[in-house]
């Protein structure tokens, strides 16, 4: 297969660049029930600026003859947080920029806009309440009261300023006595422990509130000092917040990815009463009420154990305080309405807005072993609807009035907006035949001639030796030419995903449309501890990470290469990120002959290490089945089964060319992981090539992105 020119490479990953995401949409003019407009938010690469681009688009919408129009897109690239209010008179932007006096600073304003001028502007730093207001999903909030007077929001503790014991001061302050008395000496390197990857610098959260008719910005005290909150939303008579605190004593442990951190749904009158709602031992999230203010609804697992798994819906009488189980985990799978499979609750979130209009049902979107589905939750009969599509992954972005829009994209079609009125699914809800929503489409997409060229296909592995009948198969999705090729012509990249609970869908991914418009199949596993199939599939890996997920990709590779002929034994490559590193590296040392060469982005290496230099030590310990001690004192043997199950171990002269790509900023797997890799693949004499990144974990800084991708590619062509 001869290699492009790296012209080429770039032309198509420009081509693909191009297609956005959608991050968010909102319906608007919710009293017109024929015509109205939404609002989305979407994000692009921007090659040129080398960082991605945030745009706003407005759909005008006509239900009834199922049409749609849309306004130019206008640039929200410096916007972290939009609301809008109740009655849709007003909006609340949270925007930051650059800070004049200082290059190197950003400054956060808080506007208020009515619908025909910017009502408001705070500055968040001139003001000097709190630190940086968060947007990050996992903490933020960023929400209007219901009389629509203030603005709730999740900060950056202020911190006492703190200055060196000796400081030269000048004449003037000394002779007039104007010294800082709030003013601290020698705690400047005082440490605040953050929330780790992706959260770094978010030590300690507190709630504000912003009065937009006094214009005073306070915090709401009365959270213990063992919790800090996150998650906040406003109580249905605005006296009050919900939200969640997580237990912080005697340390936090990384926050992103990780659903097992022990939280409570709390809730907090303006008076500053605090009372726990949900249960002790409990990790919680997305607390969301109902438009009649009579339920509150929110995900809930048992804290500690995988990073990340199956959880309940559970849902309180606001009356009563009394909470029940809607949707309970599911251990493999169970049958819904219509008699389709369902394999449990694994989402990270629900929609901010998921109700429907009678408060009775909830509409949400779930990981569901080939794609992202979405499904109606009857909150009377603990009934669940799938809400079909006809291929690729659906994800619930808002639900209003019983209309909900949703993202639709699959490997060969890049996302798009759908709108769905749910009368039919709520009209059959208690039946048992099922029903179907009428999607039609209100975003407009580009054309992705290009993206004929890809077809996918579904795989469902045995493993024929296991004797655990209930996980003794799991999934897998194979990406290719829309050709026919000839036998044995095309290279096979192997790819299977990180966490190790986690999974791989039906969605559009650039790296993968990459590979495939560039020669490549592509095969996607999800080996027995992903999640989307049912929580005991994700409770089989643990104390078999190294050895059951490795049996899962060999088995996959087998099934592909003899159903699909276009590809031979001798031309696949393994790429692979985090646990998926940890598994390239595991494959490539302990079959060596059988790939040509590894990419392997900010791989696991050394579990044992990974203890002392994540910040997710209680990983490894879970991983290799052994008992977490958040004090540190590990039994030799459980570091011993840590060390026998690292990819370390399988490090030999006789490896395959490996391309280890690192970043600096890593916290989860820091990047002395893979140096030490790399310095071992050195010393057996294997040919080898690290390429450190001012990045994190996930790599995903544009310019970042862009190289790491075409270096693995070249390094896939260099060794075909």
């Amino acid at each position: 297969m001869p290699a492009p020119q790296v012209e080429k490479i770039v032309e198509i990953y420009r081509a693909l660049a191009k297609f956005p995401s959608p991050t968010s949409a909102r319906i608007l003019n919710k009293n017109n029930q024929s015509q109205f407009s939404v609002v989305s938010s979407w994000t692009q690469r921007n090659l040129e600026y080398g960082k991605m681009t945030k745009f706003q688009v407005f759909h005008h919408v006509d239900v009834c003859t199922k049409k749609s129009s849309s306004a130019l897109p206008t640039d929200s690239s410096n916007v972290l947080s939009f609301s809008v209010s109740p009655t849709e008179e007003n909006s609340a932007v949270l925007r930051e920029l650059p800070d004049n006096s200082n290059s190197t600073k950003k400054q956060q304003f808080l506007e208020v806009w009515e619908k025909t001028h910017l009502l408001k502007n705070y500055d968040l730093g001139a003001l000097d309440v709190h630190g940086d207001v968060y947007s990050d999903a996992e903490l933020g909030s960023f929400e209007w009261s219901p009389c629509e007077e203030k603005l709730l929001y999740v900060a950056e503790k202020k911190y006492p300023k703190s200055e060196p014991f000796y400081k030269p001061k000048s004449q003037e302050k000394k002779n007039n006595g104007n010294e800082d008395s709030k003013v601290t000496k020698g705690n400047e390197y005082l440490f605040r422990q953050d929330w780790g990857e992706q959260l770094l610098g978010k030590c300690e959260s507190v709630i504000g509130i912003c009065n937009l008719k006094t214009d005073i910005i306070s915090i709401l005290d009365g959270i213990p000092e063992n919790f800090v909150p996150g998650q906040v939303i406003w109580t249905p008579d605005g006296n009050g917040v919900v939200g969640v605190v997580w237990n912080v004593v005697p340390r936090k442990l990384g926050l992103i990815f990780c659903t097992n951190r022990e939280s409570y749904i709390f809730h907090l009158t303006v008076n500053g009463d605090f009372s726990l709602l949900s249960a002790k031992g409990k990790a919680v999230r997305s607390p969301r009420f109902s438009p009649n203010g009579e339920k509150l609804v929110w995900l809930e697992r048992d804290a500690g154990g995988p990073h990340h798994s199956a959880h309940r819906l559970m849902c309180l009488s606001w009356a009563t305080k009394e909470s029940r189980i809607v949707v309970d985990t599911v251990s493999k799978e169970i049958q819904i309405q219509g008699g389709e499979s369902f394999y449990g609750l694994f989402n990270l979130s629900l929609p901010k807005r998921c109700w429907t209009a009678n408060s009775n049902g909830i509409v949400l979107s779930t990981p569901q072993k080939y794609a992202v589905n979405s499904f109606l939750v009857n909150l009377d009969t603990n009934s669940v609807t799938a809400l079909k599509i006809d291929e690729g992954s659906l994800t619930a972005l808002d639900v209003w009035n019983d209309v909900v829009i949703c993202s639709n994209s699959s490997f060969n079609k890049p996302p798009v907006l759908l709108l769905g009125k749910l009368q039919n699914i709520l009209k059959n809800i208690d039946k048992e035949e099922s029903a179907s929503v009428n999607w039609f489409q209100i975003s407009e997409s580009r054309p992705n001639f290009i993206l004929k060229e890809i077809a996918y296909h579904y795989l469902t592995i045995v493993d024929k030796e296991e004797q655990n009948t209930s996980c003794n198969t799991f999934s897998a999705m194979y990406i290719g030419p829309n050709t026919s090729p000839r036998p044995g012509d095309l290279p096979l990249i192997v790819l299977p995903h990180g966490g190790p609970h986690s999974s791989n869908c039906n969605m559009f991914l650039m790296n993968i449309a990459l590979f495939n418009l560039l020669g490549f199949g592509v095969l996607l596993i999800n080996y027995r501890g992903s999640i989307g199939a049912g929580q005991d599939n994700v409770n089989f890996l643990l104390g078999n990470i190294g050895v059951t997920d490795v049996k899962d990709v060999r088995l996959a590779t087998k099934e592909v290469l003899e159903k699909f002929p276009v590809h031979s034994a001798d031309k696949v490559l393994l790429y692979g990120g985090s646990h998926g590193g940890f598994l390239v590296t595991h494959l490539s040392g302990q079959f060596p002959t059988d790939y040509k060469a590894v990419v392997a982005i900010n791989p696991v290496i050394d579990v044992a290490a990974m203890f002392y230099i994540s910040d997710i030590p209680d990983w490894s310990c879970v991983e290799a089945n052994v008992p977490y001690n958040i004090t540190g004192n590990i039994p030799i043997e459980a570091f011993e089964k840590m060390k026998k199950c690292s990819p370390l171990n399988f490090c030999s002269p006789s490896s395959p060319p490996t391309l280890l790509l690192i970043g600096k900023k890593d916290a989860r797997v820091p990047g002395s992981q893979g140096m030490d890799f790399y310095y071992s693949l050195k010393a057996n004499h294997v040919k080898t090539k690290l390429l450190l990144y001012d990045d994190n974990h996930s790599l995903s800084q544009v310019p970042v992105e862009m190289d790491e991708l075409i270096n693995a590619i070249l390094w896939f062509f260099e060794h075909l």
